[in-house]
């Protein structure tokens, strides 16, 4: 390619840019919108929920372990800053019971795009790869 190709055939050039982008963006939107894209998006999803509830559960910890420490010094330690202290231990309960749900949610939602677009001889391959964690309790799947 010249410069002189270049110079007079610039809109080419320039359109050729623009049909690859919008090309790429198709491709990427195609593969987003099949199965195997979505199950992809679920279980990033499910990932960043069991991230969350780890780290929401871990903050618990520290409050409940900073509690008991204001609670064994009860005696030097004003009263406010101990039912701040209980009033953390409680936010940090409802945040992890609600970090859990999601996480429920999120399997739940795997589960779902497994059993629905997938044929029926993978899902058992699928649960155990994108599911290791799943409790083996008898009951059938529902949702």
């Amino acid at each position: 390619m010249t410069l002189e190709f270049l110079q007079m055939h610039w809109a080419l050039v320039g359109a050729s840019v623009v049909g690859l982008a919008v090309l790429l963006f198709v491709g990427w939107r195609a593969w987003l919108d099949s199965s195997q894209g979505r199950l992809q998006a679920a279980y990033r999803r499910l990932h960043a929920r069991r991230l969350e509830a780890a780290r929401q559960s871990r903050t618990m910890q520290r409050a409940t372990a900073k509690l008991r420490r204001l609670q064994k010094n009860a005696g030097s330690v004003k009263p406010l800053r101990l039912q701040e202290a209980t009033e953390a231990v409680q936010d940090a309960e409802a945040l992890l019971k609600i970090a859990s749900d999601q996480v429920l949610i999120a399997e739940n939602h795997v589960r779902k795009i497994i059993v629905e677009e997938f044929p029926p001889k993978r899902h058992e391959r699928m649960r155990r790869k994108y599911l290791p964690e799943e409790p083996e309790n008898g009951k059938p799947f529902t949702f």
